[in-house]
């Protein structure tokens, strides 16, 4: 791990503009400003590169889905040969929103019309999003050979390619910027629910390990949902390097809960912070800081969600 000034602002790495994990940085680095902990937010191309800079150290902190992360710590997967033994949860903070979404006037009406449709595919600066794209589909009974690929880099581009019509279809977390931006060019969106048929969520779960189905609602930060729905689902964890200093720790653990209500005017996903299921298992170790803070309060283990 690299060497840095005790007193230097931390460094919280999040993925591009437009994205959740953008906003997450964003909208904590203010609240840890709100209780005198200097950080700033860095944007790169994805979680692929986030937390091998953890593991590193030249970013303190950073955020990503659990099984992404059980797949960078153990070096498997999308990170076969590249493990981050390092690197260490500190917090489950909420579930990702995630599904399928097309033009309001789109006849795609349902994820099986997605066969020999133009879907986003490839995501070379974010192979790990290539992977919730593959679980989509699979949930759909299709795989990527089933659709016309249309080649993106990033999930940028993926929602641009449907803005200006070189796809048929984009993938997106509920409730971002980039989906606000896509409802306002495209004269609204639909996204496309998941199928929670047991077997349909096993195909899913074969891409993202830690996924799951869940329902919403509509609400008025929630375009392309019309009625309540079913959508596909991971929890996003909060990571450090094993270096940290289990004071820091307790520091952002202190942030995250006791400012949950600040953050969620930034941020609407914090409104399902729970610290009671912030440690969760999913066979990445806890940072002993983090360990300490939750038996401290007296919260166990929690399972993953199925």
């Amino acid at each position: 791990m690299r060497d840095r000034a005790p007193d230097r602002p931390l460094a919280i790495g999040t993925t591009p503009p437009g994205t959740m994990m953008f906003a997450l940085g964003k909208t904590l680095t203010k609240a840890l400003a709100d209780d005198s902990i200097a950080a700033e937010a860095r944007p790169y191309g994805g979680t692929g590169i986030l937390i091998p800079l953890v593991q590193n150290g030249e970013l303190d902190l950073s955020f990503c889905g659990t099984g992404d992360l059980y797949d960078q710590f153990h070096g498997v997967g999308a990170s076969a040969g590249r493990a981050s033994p390092d690197v260490r949860a500190i917090g489950v903070l909420f579930p990702n929103r995630f599904a399928f979404f097309v033009r309001q006037d789109s006849p795609i009406l349902s994820r099986s019309d997605l066969a020999g449709r133009r879907v986003p595919y490839g995501f070379d600066d974010m192979p790990t999003v290539r992977a919730n794209v593959d679980a989509l589909l699979a949930n759909a009974g299709l795989t990527a050979a089933d659709t016309v690929a249309v080649p993106v880099r990033n999930l940028i581009d993926n929602v641009d390619a449907l803005i200006d019509g070189r796809a048929d279809v984009a993938f997106f977390a509920l409730g971002q910027p980039k989906v606000a931006q896509a409802h306002a060019a495209a004269g609204g969106i639909r996204f496309l629910p998941v199928d929670p048929d047991p077997a349909a969520v096993a195909r899913l779960r074969a891409f993202i390990r830690t996924g799951y189905v869940g329902m919403v609602a509509p609400a008025a930060d929630l375009p392309g949902v019309a009625a309540p729905m079913t959508v596909a689902q991971y929890d996003v964890v909060a990571v450090v390097n094993a270096a940290m200093p289990a004071t820091r720790v307790v520091s952002l653990l202190r942030t995250l809960v006791g400012r949950r209500a600040d953050m969620v005017s930034g941020m609407p996903l914090f409104r399902d912070l729970d610290a009671g299921r912030m440690h969760q298992a999913f066979d990445v170790p806890y940072h002993p800081g983090a360990v300490a803070y939750y038996g401290e309060r007296g919260f166990g283990q929690a399972s993953v969600p199925s």
